[in-house]
């Protein structure tokens, strides 16, 4: 219902509902959603094969692995499972979820071992504290944006306006759509 890129959400004729849809509503759908998986799923499999002096080396030594590092210790801040966990009600199909959070806590504890530090964004305190300071405005507008989603998805047309408004008051307050 966003128009959200320069093209369609959905892949024309294609008949598979998630296999359409393209990459831009893909992965703003997991920021809406405080996941962000699309950042850093997987990564924590491969961090925990590699073992901890192999991160802290390559960190080291790799400017190209110490940024894409640095960039996935920033989505993880970013990222809130206790939020996302409030869009589960919206799913019949929790299955998943658990993978979900292991992957998320092993992709933590690559970054923290790869960076030998103790918290995320330990080394940038102000992108630190600009997340703590805006996360407690945004996380109210994911309980009413999932409470909007039930309502529409259950026929409430009156919704729509509301929760098209909370889709991108949420990317507004995120700092980013996607």
């Amino acid at each position: 219902m966003l128009e959200l890129a320069s093209r369609p959400a959905r892949r024309p004729g294609d008949a598979e509902y998630l296999g359409s849809l393209r990459a831009i509503p893909w992965v703003f759908a997991w920021t809406q959603n405080r996941v962000l998986l699309p950042a850093w799923f997987g990564a924590g499999t491969a961090f925990a094969a590699a073992g901890d002096d192999a991160l802290r080396d390559l960190y080291v030594r790799l400017p190209f692995f110490r940024t894409v590092v640095d960039n996935l210790e920033m989505t993880l801040a970013k990222s809130s499972l206790p939020i996302s966990r409030g869009y589960l009600a919206l799913v019949d199909d929790r299955a998943l979820y658990a993978t979900i959070v292991a992957e998320h806590a092993r992709a933590v504890s690559g970054v923290l071992a790869a960076t030998s530090v103790s918290r995320l964004l330990e080394r940038q305190p102000v992108l630190r504290r600009s997340i703590e300071l805006r996360n407690p405005y945004v996380d109210p507008m994911n309980a009413v944006q999932v409470e909007l989603l039930g309502r529409y998805r259950s026929g409430d047309d009156s919704a729509r306006v509301p929760l098209l408004r909370s889709i991108t008051a949420i990317a507004a307050a995120l700092r980013n759509t996607g």
